[in-house]
Parts: C-alpha cells; sequence; structure tokens
C-alpha cells in the first residue's frame, strides 16, 4: 500500500514528525509533497518528460504510479536499473529485492524475504544458497533493509550479503547495487570506507525544490539527509562490482 492509502498512518506520521522537527517543518514538507504529486498525478511534472544526466549521457526519469516515482529516487535508480536489465538480456539474472516486477515484467529470478508475489523466492539474503552462478545480480533500494528493519539488528549483515552474492557471480559478471544515502548508517560508513569491495561508486543527489536529480561526486553525496517523513532519499549511490574473468 502506497502513504495515499492509509490516511490514518499518514497523520500519525505527521504527529510524530511534526513534534520532532516542529510543525511549521512538517506542514511545508508535506504541502510541497502534495503539490509535486499533483503535478505528476496531471503528467506536467518535469519526470513527465524530463531527464537526468548520468556517467556522460542523458537517461530519461522513470514515471510511474506505482509508489510515485517522481517523488523519490525511483525515478533514477528504476530507470539506470533497467537499462542495466536490458543490458543483460537472455543472460542469467538475479534480482534482491522484488522492485522491477512491480513496473514491467520480469523473467529473471528474484529473492524477497518478505513480499510474497508468484515466482518470487522468500529467503533471507544473507542466508541465500543457490547451486545457479549469475552474469547479473541487482539490488535496487534494497539491502540497506538488512541488518537495520529486522527483529534483530545486526550492522554488519548487509556486508555479509553482499559478499555472498559475489560469490553467486559468474566470471565476469556484474554485481549493480542501487542505495539511499542516509537510510542506514552503517551501511552509508561501509561503502564511505570502502570496506565492501565494489569496482566502482557513482551517486546522485536531489534538487527537492526543483524535484529533480543531478550527478555529483561520491564525496559529495554523503551528507544527504534522508527524509523518513515522506521516504525520500536525497542522494543515491549506485554500487558496482565485476568479479573477475
Amino acid at each position: 500500500m502506497t502513504l495515499l492509502q492509509k490516511p490514518a498512518a499518514v497523520l500519525g506520521r505527521l504527529v510524530h514528525f511534526g513534534r520532532q522537527r516542529g510543525v511549521r517543518s512538517v506542514v511545508r514538507s508535506a504541502l510541497r509533497w502534495g503539490g509535486q504529486w499533483l503535478l505528476g498525478r496531471l503528467g506536467v511534472t518535469s519526470y513527465a518528460r524530463g531527464s537526468f544526466e548520468y556517467d556522460g549521457r542523458w537517461v530519461p526519469y522513470f514515471h510511474h504510479p506505482y509508489n510515485y516515482t517522481w517523488l523519490n529516487e525511483r525515478a533514477v535508480e528504476t530507470a539506470l536499473a533497467l537499462e542495466v536489465l536490458e543490458e543483460h538480456r537472455g543472460k542469467d539474472v538475479l534480482e534482491v529485492g522484488n522492485v522491477l516486477g512491480h513496473y514491467v515484467p520480469v523473467g529473471h529470478v528474484v529473492v524477497d524475504k518478505y513480499e510474497r508475489a508468484p515466482g518470487v523466492l522468500n529467503v533471507d539474503v544473507a542466508d541465500l544458497a543457490l547451486d545457479a552462478r549469475f552474469d547479473l545480480i541487482l539490488a535496487v533500494s534494497t539491502l540497506e533493509h538488512v541488518g537495520l528493519d529486522e527483529e534483530v539488528r545486526d550492522p554488519l549483515k548487509a556486508g555479509r550479503a553482499i559478499s555472498g552474492l559475489k560469490g553467486l557471480l559468474k566470471p565476469g559478471g556484474r554485481l549493480w547495487v542501487t542505495h539511499p544515502v542516509g537510510y542506514n548508517a552503517d551501511l552509508d560508513r561501509q561503502l564511505r570506507a570502502g570496506e565492501l569491495g565494489f569496482t566502482r561508486l557513482r551517486a546522485l543527489r536531489r534538487d527537492d525544490t526543483r524535484n529533480s536529480w543531478r550527478e555529483v561526486s561520491v564525496d559529495d553525496v554523503w551528507d544527504a539527509a534522508y527524509d523518513r517523513l515522506v521516504y525520500t532519499a536525497h542522494g543515491v549511490v549506485v554500487a558496482e562490482y565485476v568479479a573477475a574473468p
């Protein structure tokens, strides 16, 4: 369910964050969110027709009503993930977290600990044991929940999961991950310190006023705040690892 389908939950969040951040700040955020939501539904937001620059090329924003992608990081990370998926058409692909299937038909293997859907394996990614090996493993804003949004918190669990995923790659295979900065401070720190062994990091940052994204250096993204009121990241890191041939 989306935020607008749970009015009682929305009201509770407004009250909670009003006490935490101040009523004026929350009202401003809510009005901005509502205005941008309406523009997106009408198809007049820049996300319906615009693009963002990434790695020297222009990529169209991904605009979809599910989870209102024009209001959050889905606008950029889903666009990039679908590009990567297309590059691996016909190859062996594993997706961690049932994300892309909400937007396009998928035929690859999907694992998600909690979300029950046809074709989705309900397995903890940290305990994943598969005989298959993959040309591409991708995770769209999923690994930040591992070890954090669970009954037992474990700040090192996401790192162990990433190590395990690397072991499921074919020679020359690619692990591609998007990470919303500010949601999981432990994973932020590990990525920033280079502890997780990724081959390359790139970053995108959101301009909240213009509701647009631009690529920035990785050093310039770590102070981007995650807005828990409206579940929106203002910075995204794209992390890639390529296995040895």
